[in-house]
């Protein structure tokens, strides 16, 4: 009996181990979806080229282009503070001259020359005083350690050149401490470019594109300045060259 038991179960092990390995097994076939680019110029991945058509614009303040021509034109004018004059000691006309006294990097604060302006001691009358933006450029870039940073980056757009967004921007910076109406009588020559008509009389006498332009027979403006970019003597030539309108 136990012989015959033994004997079943070795049947059954045998059927059942021969029908497992001769079994099929279906493995379903999967399908990859192939995706066409709609836009072949279009990719996501890291070799996407970068457009360098818009350029960011450097809004940061450098000493070269936006300090030296606050000094300059404020302050290192015949009489005052300028290589000639140098009162009270200060040269107010290069980097050397600005930061050999009265700046303390770091600390506008405690710079004599910042706290100077924002008082309003100087510059001294007729010389008009210091803007809030130019006080606050100084300030900065006393707090950046009061570098002599040259390499600085052209903050200029030649499609604005009406008188208000164009025009006045860059007189307002580089002519006013001479050419005010305060200033004119005893500095500028009793020429006013602080409003529209006094510039537009410069215009039609010729010598304001002469004076900027360092033409031969002209007084170079601004006066003991650095020459104005191309860039800003462009706005004013396309103004002129529109009319020269008070817009």
């Amino acid at each position: 009996m136990k012989k015959l038991v033994v004997v079943f179960i070795a049947s059954v092990f045998m059927l059942y181990f021969y029908s497992c390995t001769h079994k099929t097994v279906v493995v379903p076939k999967v399908t990859t979806p192939v995706v066409t680019p709609t836009d072949s110029t279009k990719t996501t991945d890291s070799t996407k080229t970068t457009d360098t058509t818009q350029q960011v614009e450097d809004t940061s303040v450098c000493f070269q282009r936006d300090v030296l021509p606050i000094f300059q034109g404020s302050c290192a004018i015949g009489g005052c503070h300028d290589a000639a004059t140098k009162a009270k000691g200060y040269n107010l006309s290069t980097y050397a001259g600005i930061t050999a006294k009265g700046i303390f990097p770091y600390h506008p604060g405690s710079s004599g020359l910042y706290t100077e302006c924002t008082s309003g001691k100087m510059p001294k009358s007729p010389t008009p005083k210091l803007t809030s933006s130019q006080l606050a450029m100084i300030s900065i870039w006393i707090s950046k350690g009061a570098p002599n940073d040259t390499n600085c980056a052209v903050l200029c757009d030649t499609t604005k050149f009406t008188y208000s967004n164009g025009i006045v921007p860059i007189f307002s910076s580089y002519c006013y401490s001479c050419h005010a109406a305060s200033s004119a009588p005893t500095q500028g020559g009793g020429f006013v470019l602080d409003n529209y008509n006094g510039v537009h009389a410069q215009v039609l006498n010729g010598k304001l594109m002469g004076d900027l332009q360092h033409s031969t027979g002209f007084h170079n403006m601004p006066l003991g300045g650095m020459k104005l970019s191309d860039c800003k003597i462009t706005q004013v030539k396309k103004w002129i060259d529109a009319g020269a309108q008070n817009n």
